[in-house]
């Protein structure tokens, strides 16, 4: 027989509730009446076999203005100021909800709608509150450097202003950044750094010339000087290559051809058969 996957209710804090007395005792008015609403609530209660809870529920008048004192006294709970304030909270969060669907219908964001900052001022509110995992849905945030150990996720890949003159270290940060665009400033920074990373990258493979080798040793002092200008020529050639493999050897032969250099190495290995 198949095992039925019996989903938990999900609190505040986090705080996941799989039984009814798990339930009372982490009883948050605002996250039960969200989970009435969406039919979860009625399912949960079905899935453990609370039949009579379950009826009631089914049966409550969703646009009742004293919703919230019919579900704590079907639940047993005391219906007090603190069921109030959970009350609004309730009404703001449907109304943080309402303006996420005008950027994305995605329904895993409403799970973590409490970690969205719609605005810059929310971030730095998540900020003081030392939330290590902020949603970014709007237009432009400005990330700020200072506070480290923050994951940000875009949800409708907003355009995140980092000041900086020279790449940030995000791992050394402890900072990660994830479906973002990042500003003009900020991407030229980055452009720049990556231009040079190739540049020292091609720079380390073709190395500096060399007059030690075997080879060189056998050529004569004007042979050796135009082998050292060929080099030059061909690292700088070779630094600017842009991958066009027959462009570029066709490039390098009316080079060589033009420069008188076409059969230096014919004459080389020509002197080493003889030596």
């Amino acid at each position: 027989m198949a095992k039925k996957i019996r989903f938990p209710l999900e609190m505040e804090n986090g705080v996941e509730v799989r039984s009814m007395e798990e339930l009372r005792d982490n009883f948050s008015i605002s996250r039960v009446l969200g989970y009435l609403k969406n039919g979860k609530l009625e399912v949960w209660l079905r899935d453990r076999f609370e039949t009579d809870i379950a009826d009631k529920v089914e049966q409550l008048d969703l646009q009742d203005e004293d919703l919230a004192k019919r579900v704590c006294e079907i639940f047993d709970i005391p219906f007090n100021e603190e069921a109030e304030n959970e009350l609004k909270k309730s009404a703001e969060r449907e109304e943080r909800i309402l303006l996420l669907k005008k950027y994305t219908d995605d329904k895993q964001f409403e799970a973590v709608i409490d970690s969205v900052a719609f605005n810059q001022d929310e971030l730095y509110d998540f900020l003081d509150e030392d939330s290590d995992t902020i949603y970014l849905c709007g237009e432009k945030f400005s990330i700020p450097l200072a506070k480290e150990g923050v994951s940000y996720i875009g949800i409708n890949q907003p355009t995140v202003v980092i000041d900086s003159k020279v790449e940030v270290n995000w791992a050394k940060k402890n900072i990660s950044v994830e479906n973002v665009m990042f500003d003009q400033k900020y991407q030229e920074v980055m452009d720049n750094a990556n231009k040079e990373r190739e540049k020292a990258s091609k720079e380390s493979i073709i190395g500096d010339y060399s007059d030690k080798s075997y080879i060189n040793f056998l050529l004569s002092s004007d042979d050796k000087e135009r082998a050292k200008e060929l080099y030059q020529m061909a690292k700088k050639e070779i630094n600017e290559i842009e991958f066009d493999i027959d462009a570029d050897v066709k490039s390098m032969r009316n080079i060589a051809k033009e420069n008188g250099i076409i059969g230096l190495l014919r004459g080389t290995l020509n002197s080493c058969r003889d030596y």
